[in-house]
């Protein structure tokens, strides 16, 4: 008997360095994955809990749930069951993440189950590795009200945030970024953690080398701990033939342990065939029981490509890991408001937001750069310099959090050189919300120094910051900081230095041969979307959050 069908997406992906090879294989094998519809009301819920949870006048504050309680709430358990049968009776395999099923076939028999057409990509820079994109797909009516959307059916289109200088520019007159940097201009004289967890986010192939993080720790004289725990597969020894494959992970982890010593950290790295990265690293997130902390996520995509469904369920499953008390870190991106396609293309200018940077339930940080060079902190531009220009502006897809209002709502009203209210989404969730320095990290990647530059340098900084409060925290019988952002935004000024010098109009690039564009914002007083609050200072920033 024929079963009847219901269209669930039609899928425009820009397909720019991506190479069209033809129609898969029908026996090579792929995952996609189900998303089981979520319960009703689901956003508004999540959100109505977390603000009793996370804003510092609240009685709930920090009164964070355990999985099972989540689950609890959210978990659709019916739709998952019915889904969960109906694929068994027709034979296929699966597997079960919370409101998420896997399924895991050969190309023939997927193309069958979502009546589509794959074809196999290969990308100019990724080895090795096939794609399977699908312009339209269905899934049969019987499970059509409990499935939401599918995923692992387009490209992937998630970047690192980091733009690497050549090894022979080490020593140059615009200073270098090292821990000690760090600990001087944010006033951290304690590094030392006990009792909190960390995490970082990998993906597209990249390793890190146990061996530089012990050279990198070795050079700065500090702890020699490795990282605690390995969730995917990474491949140390790559580094020395090929850097450029290990830069990003290298800066994350010997930074994130730079400043948060000693600590428990987790590395977490998707699959380079992953199509969907966030989603991947976020369902496994969702239902994991030893998740840590706080995680940092240096890599973004382009918000408007993204199918607005996708964002809003990973912004719900990021608002259920606050309720859990864990804390999630983004970098804004390093391309100003345009992001990255305008780096090498004028023609791309213009306002385009950086997810999940975006989502209202991360910690979005930008960049800045001065103190490396023993100068004042100013946005980290690379019309200045600085190689990237901290991504920031405001989601076509979010509405702004109420716990931003006021301070976007005082920018819009007086920022300098503002543009044309009608150009971008004035009412859009502004970021990034905090910075941190972001300019020539000196790090050890495949066995040498070499410096790198980008938001994807502040975000596990800032994490790692968030990590030695959660400490403190946690000695003195508190719980975890979890969704921060309510918290900082009730913070005093004092808590942080304001950043007003700097227009993120220009790309990432060199000096004098970067795109600059015309749109952009300017530093001002008070929150901006370069900078968003400023910068901390760590001691008094502590005892604020210390206090709650």
């Amino acid at each position: 008997m024929r079963t009847t069908l219901v269209l669930l997406a039609l899928l425009a992906t820009t397909v720019a360095f991506w190479h069209n090879t033809g129609r898969a294989q029908p026996q090579s094998t792929h995952t996609v994955t189900f998303a089981v519809r979520q319960i009703n009301n689901a956003a508004a819920t999540c959100d109505s809990l977390i603000r009793k949870t996370s804003e510092p006048s609240s009685r709930h504050y920090g009164q964070h749930k355990s999985l099972s309680q989540v689950n609890a709430i959210f978990l659709n358990r019916e739709a998952v069951r019915r889904v969960e049968s109906w694929l068994a009776t027709q034979g296929h395999q699966f597997e079960t993440i919370g409101d998420y099923i896997k399924v895991t076939s050969s190309i023939s028999n997927l193309e069958t189950l979502l009546s589509a057409k794959f074809h196999a990509y290969r990308h100019f820079n990724i080895a090795n590795k096939i794609f399977y994109k699908t312009d339209a797909h269905t899934v049969p009516i019987e499970i059509a009200n409990d499935v939401e959307f599918v995923l692992n059916v387009d490209l992937p289109r998630v970047i690192p945030h980091s733009f690497t200088r050549s090894k022979s520019a080490l020593v140059d007159a615009d200073g270098n970024t090292t821990p000690s940097v760090i600990n001087t201009q944010y006033g951290i004289t304690n590094n030392t953690v006990t009792s909190a967890t960390q995490s970082l986010f990998e993906a597209l192939g990249q390793n890190f080398s146990p061996d530089d993080l012990s050279a990198f720790q070795q050079q700065y004289q500090l702890p020699n701990i490795p990282i605690s725990k390995v969730t995917g597969n990474n491949d140390g020894s790559s580094c020395s033939d090929n850097p450029d494959a290990c830069g990003e992970a290298n800066l994350d982890v010997q930074y994130m342990l730079a400043v948060a010593q000693s600590t428990e950290t987790h590395y977490r790295v998707i699959d380079q065939g992953s199509q969907d990265p966030f989603y991947d690293w976020i369902i496994e997130l969702s239902q994991a029981t030893d998740t840590a902390h706080v995680h940092s996520v240096s890599y973004g995509s382009l918000a408007p490509e993204d199918p607005k469904t996708d964002m809003q369920r990973f912004n719900t499953e990021v608002c259920k890991l606050g309720l859990r008390g864990v804390t999630i870190v983004v970098a804004s991106g390093d391309d100003g408001v345009a992001n990255f396609p305008a780096r090498q293309d004028p023609s791309q200018c213009g306002f385009v937001p950086s997810f999940p940077a975006t989502s209202p339930y991360v910690l979005a940080v930008g960049a800045t750069m001065g103190p490396e060079a023993g100068n004042p902190e100013i946005a980290c531009t690379s019309d200045a310099g600085g190689l990237i220009t901290t991504g920031g502006g405001f989601s076509v897809t979010f509405n702004r959090p109420s716990y931003q209002d006021k301070a976007v709502q005082n920018y819009l009203a007086n920022a300098p050189n503002l543009p044309d209210q009608s150009h971008f989404a004035v009412n859009g969730r502004a970021y990034p919300d905090v910075a941190a320095l972001g300019h020539n990290y000196v790090i050890i990647d495949g066995g040498s120094q070499t410096v790198v530059s980008g938001t994807s340098a502040s975000a596990p900084v800032f994490a790692a910051i968030l990590t030695l409060v959660n400490d403190q925290r946690l000695l003195n019988g508190k719980t975890t900081l979890g969704f921060v952002n309510p918290a900082l935004y009730k913070a005093p000024a004092s808590l942080w230095t304001d950043i007003t010098s700097g227009r993120n109009n220009c790309a990432a690039g060199q000096e004098g041969s970067q795109v600059c564009c015309d749109e952009g914002f300017t530093a001002t007083t008070g929150w901006d979307p370069l900078t968003g609050l400023g910068s901390p200072k760590f001691e008094q920033l502590n005892a604020y959050l210390g206090k709650l």
